[in-house]
């Protein structure tokens, strides 16, 4: 009883109840560039479940292979070697559907007409490089908060 008391008085975990027990939010990081990778998981893993790839390519195998530990949200860098972010989104709408899997671009592009884009094949949110550790938290809480 000690851990739901707690639980239910610090409302900043991200916890859900699924199948008997509470799990954690998942999120899949995909970033071409160790660093960024490294840097975000920091930041997410004291409230979040972590997963990384570093491509979109491999995101695309990540959730194919992970049905049953499926992400609640993609954290995506734009500008990637091999398919890009645009691609991969694009692949897991045409793959998952538009509303199965939020998107939330992390990213130094900051073109106008590129995040319109982006929004247009179903893009939740983007975030520019460099970022507040705490805005990022809170535009992923907003995604969420969206969705339920």
């Amino acid at each position: 009883m000690d851990f739901i008391d707690n639980f239910e008085a610090r409302p900043q975990n991200k916890l859900f109840f699924f199948k008997g027990r509470f799990i954690m939010k998942h999120i899949l990081i995909v970033d071409d560039i160790a660093v960024n990778v490294k840097t975000v998981k920091l930041i997410l893993e004291q409230q979040y479940k972590v997963s990384a790839v570093t491509s979109g390519k491999q995101a695309i195998e990540f959730l194919a292979r992970n049905v049953d530990d499926f992400p609640d949200l993609i954290l995506m860098d734009i500008q990637m070697p091999v398919m890009n972010g645009l691609e991969t989104m694009k692949k897991i709408r045409e793959t998952y559907g538009e509303d199965v899997l939020p998107v939330v671009y992390l990213t130094a592009v900051s073109d106008k007409k590129m995040v319109v884009d982006c929004f247009r094949e179903g893009l939740s949110d983007y975030i520019i490089k460099p970022f507040n550790p705490e805005n990022l938290l809170k535009k992923i809480q907003t995604v969420f908060e969206k969705r339920e």
